[in-house]
């Protein structure tokens, strides 16, 4: 029934213009990648970021700033504003929603997603407090930190999975519409509009997805839900996809860090402590974004999502998406400047905060609800116990 309906409404919906991600010329593209860079290295005062998608095979800066409609990302979240509640189903989540207090109860998850009858675009993001809810625009507090974005231009069918993804992962949605005529197309939609999750008999709380873009790039979808209680990257994705990753993500703040593991039986993963981009290299402790890149070349795949490798997000839904693109990962391998290997703790954080749900609350102000502690400041050069290891780029 649901694959009749498709072929029907595709056939008498060809003329409707589908949403897709954009590139930096606000054309169709089957799928991209963009970090933001931090403010402090940044020309366009942290809205300049570095692109690459499945036409590119290296990082190039963008022209165009991030508050702009004409960069890629205003361009393809232009299209969320712009787009007919009749005929669109549409979601923007964010655990740091605008003008909103944070649920630490809800996942650790960002992103938006449009879709008309013949298909439309997933973009995952680490930004706070964005998209706005009413017209474009990068948000102040975004600017200090360095982000993370990855856009898929995905087929009707997908609307279902990405779905499921969003369930498991407890999304907080602040911008909602759909369709009567969705609800058989992507029947767990609604659920995640409503913020309804797993039951209290569901037992399991790992969701991995296969699909493909519109164009047939295979990408690998991973999500967790607050009750499976570990680490998103060490206990999932890396045993998932059978390679030893580099992760950067989120370590500031009194939260714990759970740093690099490694060990017999089961695949390592590095924590990133610099980021090398055109010459520029910028510390973790100045980074927001959420991603990982596979150590082997035999297996070329980088993940960005939502989760970072802190304790109190075991706690948390989150998720993270896979492509698998030799391009795509010697961009992003080349990029780690630095990394924790085997056998470096994690430095111990000062205890001012008693709750780890605490983390974050005044993120307005430090351009992040995850505030840093004030002895970070002076990490421009990490400088751990053990010295990081340098990768072979």
């Amino acid at each position: 029934m649901k694959e009749m309906l498709v072929v029907f409404l595709t056939i008498f919906t060809l003329a409707e213009a589908q949403f897709k991600c954009k590139n930096m010329d606000g054309k169709d593209v089957d799928w991209f990648a963009a970090l933001k860079l931090p403010a402090n290295i940044d020309v366009w005062n942290g809205r300049g970021f570095v692109y690459f998608d499945s036409t590119y095979k290296q990082f190039v800066l963008s022209e165009n700033p991030l508050n702009s409609t004409k960069s890629a990302i205003g361009a393809t979240l232009k299209q969320l504003y712009d787009s007919d509640p009749k005929t669109t189903a549409k979601i923007a989540y964010n655990d740091d929603c605008p003008g909103k207090e944070v649920d630490s109860g809800r996942g650790h998850s960002k992103g938006v997603a449009v879709f008309g009858l013949s298909g439309g675009f997933w973009l995952i993001h680490s930004v706070p407090n964005f998209p706005p809810p009413n017209k474009y625009d990068y948000p102040e507090t975004g600017t200090k930190y360095a982000q993370s974005f990855l856009c898929l231009t995905l087929g009707i069918d997908n609307l279902e999975d990405i779905s499921q993804y969003m369930r498991w992962s407890q999304v907080t949605p602040f911008i909602t519409n759909m369709p009567e005529h969705f609800k058989l197309l992507a029947p767990h939609f609604e659920d995640v509009i409503n913020k309804k999750s797993l039951g209290r008999s569901d037992t399991q709380f790992t969701l991995s997805l296969n699909f493909e873009t519109l164009m047939h790039k295979k990408v690998n979808a991973f999500a967790k839900h607050k009750k499976f209680g570990a680490d998103l990257w060490h206990d999932f994705i890396a045993p998932s996809l059978g390679t030893s990753m580099a992760v950067e993500t989120w370590r500031n703040g009194a939260a714990k860090d759970v740093g690099t593991q490694c060990g017999l039986g089961s695949k390592n993963v590095y924590d990133v402590t610099s980021v090398n981009l055109f010459g520029l290299t910028y510390a973790s402790s100045k980074d927001h974004s959420k991603w990982g890149v596979s150590m082997e070349e035999s297996t070329p795949t980088v993940c960005i999502g939502d989760v970072n490798r802190q304790e109190s997000q075991f706690k948390r839904g989150g998720g993270a998406v896979c492509i698998r693109d030799k391009d795509l990962w010697k961009a992003f391998k080349n990029s780690v400047g630095s990394f924790n290997d085997c056998g470096v703790v994690p430095e111990k954080k000062s205890s001012k905060s008693k709750d780890a749900k605490k983390e974050g609350k005044k993120a307005g102000k430090a351009g992040s609800k995850e505030k840093p502690e004030k002895k970070t400041k002076k990490t421009e050069k990490p400088e751990p116990k053990k010295k990081p290891t340098k990768a072979n780029n």
